[in-house]
């Protein structure tokens, strides 16, 4: 269905649903556990979702090992070095170095460097090295719990599709 310059793209529907059901499920399930606002776990659900398992499950690595690489940088930068600035643009491009050196690293290697941002960013509202790393810790408990709705999301679409197909 076409109106003008509007025509929506394949599985459009599909992509709503899974973003308006994964948002759901992690801001009340975060929520529910104490987390106060989950947006990490929102902004992981619309990054891993896709219709096709496959792809979805290949986000979810990428999310996975970006998510992993970010942090190791972010924490070892908030030890060694402290929440500041001036940290937090060294743990920058030392992420940004282990993607480009990395042989087989993820296509989308800037989430490595966005979870070091996002992590020293918490860490710079902290109030001491142990609340850092908490906030920090935070943050990475969100993305991995956003993540993994999405990829539960997606096994359940796949297998509900199999099902309806002959």
């Amino acid at each position: 269905m076409e109106v003008g310059f509007i025509s929506p793209r394949q599985h459009a529907l599909v992509y709503i649903v899974k973003i308006l059901t994964g948002t759901l499920v992690s801001w009340f399930g975060l929520r529910a556990v104490g987390i106060a606002e989950p947006y990490w776990a929102v902004i992981s659900v619309i990054i891993v979702t896709e219709p096709d398992f496959s792809v979805a499950r290949a986000n979810f690595r990428a999310r996975l090992i970006n998510t992993f690489s970010g942090s190791v940088i972010a924490c070892l930068a908030l030890v060694l070095l402290g929440g500041t600035f001036w940290a937090m643009v060294a743990a920058l491009i030392t992420a940004v170095l282990v993607a480009m050196l990395w042989s087989g690293y993820p296509s989308n290697w800037r989430l490595g460097p966005i979870t070091v941002v996002i992590l020293m960013s918490a860490a710079l509202q902290g109030q001491g090295p142990q609340q850092e790393l908490n906030l920090a810790l935070l943050r990475v408990a969100e993305v991995l719990a956003g993540s993994a709705v999405a990829l539960l999301q997606a096994l359940v679409y796949s297998r509900l599709l199999a099902e309806r197909t002959p």
